[in-house]
């Protein structure tokens, strides 16, 4: 298309040879396409066509231009190149070349389908985070993972400080909640010797597969970055992050290394499988540093569990507290986790106190459980962390808690196979664990008299064997001038006869204005009931309550506030049986009881009983259970502690627990008494100086003394108007190698 503005023209029209002048028109811009030209308005112009015989033009009506022939012009000059044509027709195909050189070996391609630059990431990042959070979460990031083989790498950049002396924190990421596990947790540190106040910037970066135990697969994930002690500190330090710069979290999903491959975890007994105790005892002598520790990590251990099949046992032992919050009710709970998980089969291993006065008491006390998943996922074989935490119960005010004064703290962990129903008459038969765990979560009954609806079943396999019953639960007994309830076992409704009755007592004076939950254990061994010897069969465990002996009335108690109540029942081959620490095993323990102790004796021995050790490479496991109060004191501590052949466990150290209680703060009066249960139970490797144990006749006693620090004794009363016992077992030494505190 072109155009012409407003001219006076002459316009010349040229058909082949032929050129025609037209007269002079005036008039506006026209346009022409292909050589066609139309008027808009008469005027004098000059047209061009190339291919027309004439020219038309129309001011209300036809204008015709006739055509005259003129004289041969000259050749005009050649005009650009046509456009391309269409392409041709395929030509026939040539013959096929010579084969190529072979080319050099490519490098190994990943083995995740689809991962490209378009798979997941992202950054999050703020502007002066300036944190002065001393413990706990600092900042989070999300990101939506595609598929469940990739891994995660998780980056931070941002600075970090603390200001103290002899002093170390320690930053750290989680996903959902989980510190990374497979490969290693994505962590630094910063450690001083002495006071600075040094903002250092600071990156680490790190690659997850596992968190926790679970495999992190496809979905939204939250990135934690959070902020504790470092390990073998016990105090947090005054920490800042991320002071007046830019700090930022990156998270990228990234192909695995080549070759990773997860092998299935065998969760059933495989054939030919020979027991072996496996277990390790990890030893914490006065926790005092964790004396007024309300959350965080009281306590770890590493433990290298052998078979994937298996479960684990674990047991906390040592002393706990908690005050109220200025005459409001505070609950505070203690809790054994396995990876940073919580045992999710088959309950959570915890226990909780529970104060609304400010009694100051540490008192005794036993978590224990058994489990064969942690966060869904089976406990495999490998190298696992146990720890042990203190946090708020839900819903709880900030209390004043703390773990493990002037006495000793063992955690015991045991590699135990599932149950299996095996004759124990029959000596051919290897051993092997018959057991029956019955775990009630929150089972608070308030029952005054009679069965609580905690109860637990076993098929015993055997007539001469007996049964070992435990329960581990919270019990409480409301404030009253003097009273006292008993909690005992039933077994098909007849309390146990042989060799004593499986009780224990809450008694107390004075304690109008107490009301306390807190953890207590009831365990003994029974062959028989009034109904005669228990022969092989089905048989149900119930826990009782009711009143105690010389008491005409009940009192209101509660039992399972807030935590975890469990009973276990374990079928023993007869006592005194013979022991084979080589390829084979099977238990061999004593029991000895004794009805109302009732004892006020310092210094020298309360209570015996005689124990024929069979190997010198083995140790022995000592269990007390019975009551305990310090008694006539405002300001007072006592401890109790386990003598073999009248010296103290040397190796690897006391097993022992103590009382300590301060009445100034709840201004409770005098003469004020509190007798609960509790129970003292740890392993003895060595007693002699040189830590040897030899095979031979031990007698192995319970005394109680002063605390250290403490420069007198205290009245005590050991079995109130209940049934003390020892059950004293043998078993093989630990291989350090496998039970560590540092990984």
């Amino acid at each position: 298309m072109s155009s012409f503005g407003l001219l006076r023209i002459t316009i010349a029209v040229l058909i082949g040879s032929c050129s025609v002048i037209a007269q002079d028109l005036t008039g506006p811009t026209i346009s022409t396409d292909g050589g066609n030209l139309k008027f808009v308005k008469a005027g004098n112009l000059v047209f061009e066509a190339d291919s027309v015989s004439f020219v038309s033009a129309s001011t209300g009506g036809p204008l015709t231009l006739p055509l005259q022939k003129g004289d041969p012009g000259l050749p005009g000059a050649a005009g650009p190149p046509g456009a391309a044509g269409p392409p041709g027709a395929a030509g026939v195909r040539g013959a096929a070349g010579p084969p190529g050189a072979t080319g050099p070996a490519g490098s190994q391609g990943s083995n995740v389908s689809g991962l490209s630059s378009a798979n997941s990431w992202n950054q999050c990042a703020w502007n002066a985070l300036n944190l002065p959070n001393d413990y706990g979460y600092l900042a989070s990031c999300f990101i939506n993972k595609k598929q469940n083989d990739t891994w995660l790498k998780i980056t931070w950049d941002g600075n970090l400080r603390i200001a103290c002396t002899l002093c170390c924190m320690r930053w750290y990421f989680t996903v959902d909640g989980d510190e990374c596990s497979d490969p290693a947790p994505i962590d630094t540190t910063v450690f001083q010797q002495q006071t600075l106040n040094i903002i250092r910037q600071t990156g680490f970066s790190g690659v997850c597969k596992m968190a926790g135990l679970r495999p992190l697969k496809a979905g939204p994930k939250r990135i934690q970055l959070k902020l504790m002690e470092c390990r073998g500190f016990g105090y947090i330090y005054d920490s800042y992050t991320g002071f007046n710069s830019a700090s930022r979290i990156i998270v990228e999903e990234v192909p695995p290394p080549v070759g990773d491959v997860v092998p299935p975890v065998v969760t059933m007994t495989p054939p030919g499988y020979i027991y072996q105790p496996h277990l390790c005892q990890f030893f914490y002598y006065r926790l005092t540093q964790n004396q007024e520790r309300n959350v965080g990590t009281i306590a770890y251990a590493y433990f290298t569990k052998q078979e994937d099949h298996t479960l684990l046992r674990v047991t906390w032992e040592g002393n706990l507290r908690k005050k109220g919050c200025n005459g409001n009710g505070c609950c505070t709970q203690w809790v054994l986790k396995i990876d940073g998980e919580d045992c999710t089969a088959f309950e959570k291993i915890m226990t909780s106190i529970y104060s609304t006065t400010d009694f100051d008491v540490f008192e005794p006390t036993t978590v224990s459980g058994i489990c064969y998943e942690a966060g869904g996922v089976p406990i495999d074989a490998q190298q696992h962390l146990i720890t042990f935490e203190v946090a708020n119960c839900d819903g709880s005010l900030i209390s004043d808690a703390a773990t493990g004064f002037l006495s000793t703290s063992r955690l015991i962990v045991e590699e135990l196979p599932h149950a299996s129903y095996v004759d124990l008459d029959n000596s051919s038969v290897p051993y092997s664990p018959h057991w029956s765990f019955c775990p009630i979560p929150q089972a608070q009954t308030e029952a005054s008299a009679g069965t609580q609806g905690i109860t637990c079943s076993m098929n015993k396999s055997a007539d001469h064997s007996s049964l070992l019953l435990t329960f581990t639960g919270n019990m409480q007994l409301v404030g009253c001038q003097e009273c006292c309830m008993r909690w005992y076992f039933t077994i098909n409704g007849e309390e146990c006869t042989d060799p004593a009755p499986i009780d224990a007592v809450i008694y107390s004076v004075h304690t109008e204005q107490m009301n306390m939950h807190r953890g207590s254990t009831l365990q003994g061994v029974c062959r028989g009931t009034a109904g005669g010897g228990l022969t092989r069969g089905v048989y149900t465990a119930a826990l009782n309550i009711g009143m105690c002996a010389s008491f005409n009335t009940t009192y209101s108690t509660s039992t399972g506030f807030d935590s975890t109540s469990s009973v276990v029942i374990e079928e023993l081959p007869a006592s005194g049986s013979s022991v084979n620490i080589g390829n084979s095993f099977s238990p061999h323990w004593e029991h000895c009881s004794v009805s109302s102790l009732n004892s006020t004796a310092v210094n020298t021995s309360i209570m015996n009983c005689s124990f024929n050790k069979l190997q010198s490479n083995s140790s022995i496991r000592v269990t007390w259970n019975g009551n305990l109060a310090v008694e006539n004191c405002t300001r007072c501590c006592m401890r109790w502690y386990v003598t073999i052949n009248g010296v103290e466990c040397m190796a690897p150290g006391p097993v022992d627990a103590a009382i300590k209680q301060d009445l100034t703060a709840a201004r409770l009066p005098v003469p004020f008494e509190l007798h609960r249960p509790a129970s003292i139970s740890g392993i003895c490797s060595g007693i002699a100086p040189d830590r040897t144990f030899n095979s031979g006749e031990y007698t192995v006693g319970l005394v109680a003394g002063k605390c250290d620090g403490y420069s007198q004794t205290f009245d005590v009363l050991t079995g109130y108007n209940s049934v003390s016992r020892f059950i004293i077992e043998e078993i093989p030494s630990q291989v350090d190698a496998e039970c560590s505190l540092y990984g």
